[in-house]
């Protein structure tokens, strides 16, 4: 006896792929590099270049830090302070601003990186990143730290600061970043515009205004003349999954509710098909079916199958065309 086809759709199955969410950030932990780092970086010769994917967007000189040195740039011991790494055996670290009197200025340094791939317009993303004040630099601290993604690299040929952006995620405590033992946890959540490809870590300030907190454990502070030190390790940028919504019933009647079959998330091709198996309207792109067939005719009404494709997955079901 014939079965039709529409008999095989119901005995389809939704499936879904699962996987960890991919860190968008190359190198985030620091580990891999081209060469071991030998001393802290001099404007001849940045050190921080040695971590591969890595450098400074500036002609300030942030440094990296690797346990394959035994001497100024090791860890846990080294030139700045005891610290180990929070993850693996290396970790930047930079100078987020240093004042030496008014007549010489601010110094700024950063740590800018390409992500893996562009983020896209309107998508959710989860970023974190951990720092730790040095022991040998702690007699101010900040409370004003942030990562700033940009589309292309931002630069200078000086060392002043970029106070012209506005970082997507912040250090948000109220409270100043003084602990030279623990790893701080920096994170927060964004809406990306599309097409960011690029990071930047450091200090955002308004120099006008700044703010600092005197440790006083050398020397009595003074604000004209200041310096802080940060190391920074293991770095992570997740897309955050977004609900996916498919419709299970439209009404194309043309009174704007649920007139039209239309997904709240990116797909290769949408197929939709009758009961016996014919496939009435397939879009290569995010476009909606509004109850007509490809060519354009209406559908009657009924329950009809679809097959969305992703880059991920592929979704199959059914929906209830009422008019």
């Amino acid at each position: 006896m014939y079965k039709p086809l529409y008999i095989l759709f119901f005995l389809l199955i939704i499936g879904a792929t699962t996987g960890n969410a991919q860190n968008l950030v190359f190198n985030g932990d620091f580990e891999i590099m081209d060469t071991c780092p030998t001393a802290v970086s001099t404007p001849g010769d940045m050190q921080i270049e040695r971590c591969t994917g890595w450098y400074s967007p500036t002609t300030a000189t942030s440094d990296y830090f690797n346990a394959c040195n035994s001497g100024f740039v090791s860890i846990p011991s080294n030139v700045l302070g005891y610290q180990p790494a929070f993850s693996g055996n290396g970790y930047l670290g930079l100078i987020p601003v240093h004042r030496a009197g008014n007549d010489y200025g601010f110094w700024f340094e950063y740590a800018q990186t390409k992500l893996v791939k562009q983020l896209l317009p309107n998508h959710k993303y989860e970023f974190s990143f951990h720092i730790n004040v040095s022991n040998f630099s702690n007699d101010y601290s900040l409370r004003s730290f942030g990562a700033y993604f940009s589309n292309n690299p931002i630069s200078r040929n000086d060392f002043k600061p970029f106070d012209n952006v506005i970082p997507q995620v912040s250090y948000s405590d109220n409270s100043f970043i003084t602990d030279t033992v623990n790893w701080i946890n920096i994170s927060g959540e964004f809406i990306a515009n599309g097409g960011e490809e690029y990071l930047t870590l450091g200090m955002f300030p308004d120099t006008s205004n700044f703010d600092t907190l005197c440790n006083y454990i050398t020397f009595p502070c003074d604000f004209i003349d200041f310096s802080t030190y940060y190391y920074i390790d293991y770095i992570e940028l997740i897309e955050m999954e977004k609900p996916i919504t498919i419709p299970n019933i439209i009404t194309p009647n043309g009174d704007g509710l649920n007139d039209i079959f239309q997904l709240n998330f990116p797909v290769i091709k949408t197929e939709i098909y009758n009961r016996w198996g014919q496939q009435l309207f397939t879009s290569s792109n995010d476009a909606f079916w509004d109850g007509r067939t490809t060519s354009g005719k209406e559908v009657p009404e009924g329950t009809y199958y679809y097959i969305i494709v992703t880059e991920e997955e592929t979704y199959k079901g059914y929906l209830q065309l009422l008019r």
